[in-house]
């Protein structure tokens, strides 16, 4: 069984690490520093655990680097103490994957699972946005919509460290589904939820939330409600974290930073409309600094966690 730290420690000695990002459309793996430098980076689809697992094994021998420690990321839920997978929505049929003992195995160096909003956290704490700050949230915007959560300096866990499951609270009795649940978070303000809303819009089969968002910046009425209905609903959710946890910053990951223009207004007037107003005058709410590489970043922020 693997411990999961839930702390950052900092070294002045810098390390070596692989960092591996499992998601629902890709997988990437990453050679960098514990200093969040990337070295080497490759990317492909993410296919059955068993041919995604080899595919990144290769990857990691082909870097021809001396690794310390590996961090793996993942949407959870996950067991990370375990350093198992549980159930997670965005990967079918990756159902109890034992990640850590697979990659340990493999690589014959120490490695720590973390979900991807955790590892943001972690990421955006030590090298990006929430740097200097000791209250910090941040939304990971994907496929999926989590939280990772810095409180008094320590990224808060949960007894299983799956912490911060926003995307799970259900926002309306009605509305999108996303993690199982209509009316979610995740299924109005996520990716793969926007993608849904499109598609029961009458949108073809197969259209992205990215889709939505260039279509809404050429102007689409449609498309633009969509993404307004997102910020409403992302809004919401801001507050709800803003009231129960009082951080001095919230940091929003990669969908918000495409659709910008179309998620902030309705995004800050649910914000206005539903956060203690002193609690809010605390926060700021702020773009991640690392932008599309958040994904390399978090990896190698979660590889510092192995032990």
């Amino acid at each position: 069984m693997h411990a999961f730290p839930c702390f950052s420690e900092t070294s002045e000695q810098v390390e070596i690490l692989l960092g591996i990002d499992i998601g629902g459309t890709k997988t990437a793996v990453i050679a960098g520093t514990s200093s969040g430098e990337v070295l080497s980076r490759r990317q492909f689809p993410t296919s059955t655990p068993s041919e995604t697992r080899r595919q990144i094994v290769e990857s990691a021998k082909d870097f021809g680097l001396d690794f310390a420690r590996a961090g793996i990321v993942c949407g959870g839920p996950l067991n990370a103490e375990k350093g198992a997978l549980l159930a997670p929505p965005n990967l079918p049929g990756w159902e109890g994957a034992s990640l850590v003992e697979w990659f340990e195995s493999d690589l014959g160096r120490p490695a720590c699972l973390v979900n991807d909003a955790n590892a943001g956290a972690l990421a955006e704490w030590l090298w990006g946005a929430g740097r200097g700050t000791t209250d910090m949230v941040f939304l990971t915007c994907g496929t999926g919509l989590g939280a990772g959560i810095i409180s008094g300096g320590r990224l808060l866990c949960g007894a299983s460290g799956n912490a911060g499951e926003i995307g799970h609270v259900r926002l309306t009795e009605e509305g999108p589904q996303g993690y199982g649940k209509a009316g979610s978070v995740e299924g109005w303000a996520s990716g793969g939820g926007i993608a849904r809303q499109a598609v029961d819009s009458g949108w073809p089969a197969g259209a992205s939330a990215r889709d939505v968002v260039v279509a809404a910046d050429a102007g689409d009425l449609q498309a633009v409600a969509i993404l307004e209905a997102a910020g409403r609903a992302l809004g919401h959710a801001i507050a709800i974290l803003i009231d129960i946890l009082n951080p001095q910053r919230v940091v929003l990951g990669s969908l918000y930073l495409r659709a910008h223009q179309h998620l902030e207004a309705p995004m800050r007037e649910q914000l206005t409309r539903e956060a203690l107003a002193p609690l809010l005058a605390d926060c700021l709410v702020v773009p991640a600094a690392h932008g599309e590489s958040i994904g390399d970043m978090q990896t190698l922020a979660a590889a510092t966690l192995a032990a």
